[in-house]
């Protein structure tokens, strides 16, 4: 079965070996992209932790302090009768809290007494009016232990705090005051840009998700508003926090208590990392970073693009050398059907000897190849030299039939042709002469006999004896034969042959032969035999009694209806029970 559209061989190699290798390459590119962008987000994810425990470390070390002093004074102060005389033990209390702005006692009553560290003054008040004082001091009484309360503004600061205070009680355990502390929110947002100065990330510190307590480019609040709220601070990155373009889940995946999301800002991605942490306030607070990635990966893209670029350039090798090893093995397949459609073309002597090859499969083709083409030559000159010696087309069935031709019983129809007075023409010319006048001649007749269809099967003496339908199946035997002897006889009358005019007689007879290789066992000729064959020369010799040039037997004219036959009588054969009628066709004589 011949398929409709048929692939070259160059381009299944070449095409096979590039996917091959562009699927391999592609598979190396997958994983090495895999293994940098797993490399990038264990990295972002391990410097993302270690950034907010950082800070949160920053900030216990910070604020813990002042809570622990809390608990040391509350322990130590059972009477707050005379605050003044608490001067020296307080300022001495800062300087354990460097961290502290200032500290307060305050009795139950409302009574107060405040220690600055800047101005290193001591300054008593009375709050007891003040409309937030009793609701302040019914919820430090209340409480257990220290504690922080919402960021506020105080005004001898001049900037938003953070209170730490602690309930004050008596050897009795009854309430007698508060213990305060105020730490300013510039103070932690000063901490925050030291410690990360040189790290490439902005630190934040959110207050109830909504309001910038730490940041290094907080402003000090109002007293309506102690803390800035996330769109007044000017940061529009850190302002989109809560509406990122996505969440950044190739990270977050590797953080165990840490958040990460992100924005696009222009050609730039900008990663968020946080935690919230509840124990400084009513309310929890939210530490993070964010930084530029896309300003921080340089050195992960510079290794992707020469990963890929060292991926192409692989591929590009890879495809060069597919063409070049496609090219390779494409050329002695190439050259194997150029020279088997100048074989099927009957050129053998066209036909150059293959090249071998180093690929084995290859070079066992051509080597075949050449063997066949060999052998093939060796059939030919068999086939042309048995050719000379029997009919081509008996050369032809012996060679098909390993050297055996099966006897054949059919119809077939036989032409005896002979030269008119031969004998004297031998007499005249002498031996040499008649050869080569019979050598033309014969080569004449014989091709005409061919074209028809005919086998000549015996030449004898100036005699040719052609079969038609054996061993060649002909449907139109009779009247090839019959077209055969008319340009036979017309080719005749009207060439010379080695300058020698001939004049022939032609019989032709149908009827039943068999056919057949006979003759000694290492010696055979194929001939016919049969009545039709004795008939078809018996009818070669009457053309002398009758005058004619061609006489056919009424069994071979009965297959002829396309030439006018003439009857010239009948007559009684030797061998045959009645007489047979006799026909013949007006023929060209010899020009003279």
């Amino acid at each position: 079965m011949t398929a409709g559209y048929r692939i070259p061989i160059t381009a299944i190699t070449v095409f096979g070996a590039s996917s091959l290798l562009a699927l391999s390459v592609g598979i190396v590119l997958y994983l090495g992209f895999n293994q940098v962008a797993e490399s990038t987000r264990q990295l972002w994810a391990d410097r993302g932790k270690t950034l907010i425990d950082a800070m949160e470390l920053t900030l216990d070390e910070r604020l813990k302090p002042i809570a622990n002093q809390a608990r040391w004074v509350s322990g130590d102060v059972k009477d707050l009768q005379d605050l003044s005389s608490f001067d020296d033990y307080i300022f001495g209390s800062l300087a354990a809290t460097p961290q502290v702005a200032g500290v307060a006692l305050i009795t139950a009553d409302g009574k107060g007494r405040r220690w600055h560290r800047d101005e290193r003054v001591a300054i008593t008040g009375d709050w007891s009016q003040k409309p937030w004082f009793q609701d302040y001091l019914n919820q430090v009484k209340a409480a257990a232990s220290s504690a922080w309360r919402e960021p506020i503004f105080t005004d001898t600061v001049g900037s938003s705090t953070l209170l730490h205070d602690i309930p004050l009680r008596n050897a009795d355990g009854e309430f007698i005051g508060i213990f305060a502390q105020i730490v300013t929110v510039r103070e932690l947002s000063a901490l925050l840009a030291r410690n990360h100065a040189d790290t490439g990330v902005t630190p934040f510190v959110l207050y109830n998700r909504e309001y910038v307590l730490a940041h290094p480019g907080i402003i000090s609040g109002s007293e309506l508003q102690p803390l800035p709220h996330l769109d007044e601070l000017g940061d529009l990155v850190l302002e989109r926090i809560w509406s990122p373009d996505e969440e950044a889940s190739f990270i977050s995946a590797a953080l165990e208590d840490t958040e990460a999301s992100g924005i696009f800002w222009g050609d730039d991605f900008y990663l968020y990392l946080y935690r919230d942490i509840e124990r400084y306030g009513p309310a929890p607070w939210t530490i993070g970073v964010y930084l530029n990635t896309t300003l921080h990966s340089g050195d992960q893209r510079r290794n992707i693009l020469r990963s890929l670029a060292a991926g192409l350039s692989i591929l590009l090798i890879g495809i060069i050398a597919s063409i070049i090893v496609g090219r390779q093995v494409s050329r002695p397949i190439k050259e194997i059907v150029s020279a088997a459609n100048t074989v099927d073309a009957g050129d053998l002597d066209s036909v150059e000897p293959l090249n071998g090859s180093y690929i084995r499969e290859l070079d066992d083709a051509s080597r075949a190849f050449n063997n066949m083409v060999k052998g093939l030559r060796e059939r030919q000159v068999i086939r042309d030299t048995l050719g000379r010696f029997v009919p081509e087309k008996v050369a032809s069935s012996l060679l098909a039939g390993g050297g055996a031709i099966p006897v054949q019983q059919t119809e077939a129809t036989i032409l005896f042709c002979d030269i008119e007075s031969f004998t004297r023409l031998t007499e005249v010319l002498g031996p040499v002469k008649i050869v080569d006048v019979l050598n033309a001649y014969f080569s004449a007749m014989v091709e005409i006999l061919e074209q028809k269809g005919g086998v000549v099967t015996q030449f004898q003496g100036d005699a040719i004896m052609a079969t038609f339908n054996v061993p060649i199946a002909d449907d139109n035997h009779a009247r090839n034969a019959v077209h055969a002897a008319l340009e036979m006889l017309n080719t005749v009358a009207n060439n010379e042959y080695e300058g020698e005019k001939l004049n022939i007689r032609i019989g032709i007879n149908t009827g039943r032969v068999v056919a057949g290789a006979i003759g000694a066992r290492g010696r055979l000729n194929y001939t016919v035999h049969g009545d039709a064959v004795n008939l078809a020369a018996r009818l070669e010799a009457l053309n002398k009694e009758y005058g004619t040039r061609l006489m056919i037997s009424e069994s071979s004219a009965a297959s002829i209806d396309e030439v006018e036959l003439s009857r010239i009588g009948e007559a009684t054969v030797r061998g045959q029970t009645r007489s047979i009628n006799l026909y013949t066709i007006d023929t060209p004589t010899t020009k003279t």
